[in-house]
């Protein structure tokens, strides 16, 4: 599936809003941005929300990260804390990073190899009691250690084309060993980092606010003087905030019609910028109960959803747009539509095919429950379009639950949910 992001930016004095890379940056100004919702933790090794990631990236370093200057690059990756991408050795199977020796936590602490060994082992090997969303990206690797304070090794078991990039994931902030060695959760409701902006004061729920960070290891930056995230889950008043000049950005974007509502009120004192990303939203049956434990009725889901019929509608209403793969369309290794169109997980629907699965086993019933969090108000009309599409293929979902922030339960025999629409 592929959606558009919509970012709206006003053009006011705030000289990094809608500077081009081109453009020689200037100093200065306070950005003020909304948040569609308050993350459930502060910990980018556990979460995997752009609620989280949103407003506490600024705070922190990562060892590697994409280009910023060319984002749309999939293979084009430099150092942050790590001087540079090294090439592989040992046939592949070793990493060795050497680190800037400028870099220091807020607190005065220098950043060491010491520091990205705990935070990578936190990640990659986290003790039973800790969460780490990203645990399975690093199966090929067999163990980080430190050469010293300045060099950090990945040692892996077998080569993997997919650990840069996976290493560049900019959820894998930087954290204190010593922090760590107190208190492995201490990050989830605590800020420390050493990335370009300090924490200075927050309220929960509501907003998040840091200042420059004068002792960055990359010199100049950053170029603000700090930034502000006010937390609103409610599209309508985030919509609002921009319109009354409260807030300047949405990073994750609004659907046609609020952009439309926004251009008509501000006309030429604000800027569209759309761009390609990459989303989904899957029907999660309860494979334990019935009618699902039927692999013929989980056949018969996906073959009602009109993904392609649906993308026409949905893209007027939501960030819904083009139906795509994994690479989206647009892309520098797009899927091709024909080969779109034949796949049997995203390819043009029949639901006489869906119907006949369905006949083969009896009607289902099914019950679900609705959504009620607006946090969600982006993927409500694509998941009732779901249920409609499946209804007319002869599996009856009266609603839908879209999960975006939340973590889901896992599915158990006595669940009243017997189908999940998750992101």
């Amino acid at each position: 599936m592929r959606s558009v992001a919509l970012a709206l930016a006003l053009l006011l004095s705030l000289p990094v809003i809608g500077v081009l890379a081109a453009d020689m940056p200037r100093r200065g100004g306070i950005l003020t941005f909304v948040v569609a919702s308050y993350p459930p933790s502060f910990d980018g090794h556990r979460e995997y929300t752009f609620a989280m990631l949103h407003p506490t990236r600024p705070f922190y370093s990562v060892l590697i990260r994409v280009n910023p200057e060319n984002p749309s690059s999939p293979t084009d990756f430099v150092g942050d804390l790590a001087l540079e991408v090294p090439g592989a050795t040992d046939g592949g199977r070793k990493y060795t990073f050497r680190l800037r020796e400028n870099a220091r936590f807020w607190d005065g602490e220098p950043v060491t190899a010491y520091d990205v060994v705990a935070s990578f082992n936190k990640i990659i090997f986290p003790p039973p009691d800790v969460q780490s969303a990203r645990k399975a990206f690093y199966s090929m690797v067999e163990k980080v250690y430190a050469e010293n304070e300045h060099t950090v090794t990945f040692a892996l078991k077998y080569r993997s084309s997919a650990f840069i990039p996976a290493l560049a994931n900019p959820y894998n902030y930087i954290y204190s060993a010593k922090k760590l060695a107190k208190d492995m959760h201490w990050y989830e409701k605590n800020i420390l980092g050493s990335g370009p902006f300090i924490f200075t004061q927050g309220k929960p729920g509501v907003f998040i606010e840091g200042k420059r960070n004068p002792d960055y290891h990359h010199e100049g930056q950053p170029y603000l003087d700090g930034f502000r995230a006010i937390f609103e889950n409610q599209q309508s008043k985030r919509v609002e905030a921009i319109r009354k000049n409260e807030a300047m950005i949405e990073f994750r974007g609004f659907p046609p019609r609020s952009r439309d509502i926004l251009e008509r009120a501000l006309g030429d004192q604000i800027t569209v910028q759309e761009s390609d990303w990459s989303s989904y939203l899957l029907i999660v049956p309860n494979h334990l109960v019935k009618p699902f434990d039927d692999p013929r009725v989980r056949r018969a889901l996906t073959l009602a959803v009109d993904r392609w019929g649906g993308s026409g509608h949905l893209s007027r209403i939501t960030i819904v747009k083009a139906v795509g793969g994994t690479v989206f369309p647009g892309h520098r290794w797009p899927r091709r539509r024909r080969s779109c169109r034949r796949s049997p997980a995203i390819g043009r629907i029949s639901r006489n095919r869906g119907r006949k699965h369905v006949a083969c086993c009896g009607r289902p019933a099914c019950r679900t429950v609705l959504p009620s969090s607006s946090t969600c108000a982006l993927w409500t009309s694509p998941t009732r379009s779901s249920a409609r599409g499946s209804s007319a293929s002869g599996v009856p979902l009266a609603s839908m639950r879209s999960y975006g922030c939340s973590r889901p339960r896992p599915f158990s025999r006595r669940s009243e949910v017997e189908a999940r629409i998750s992101r």
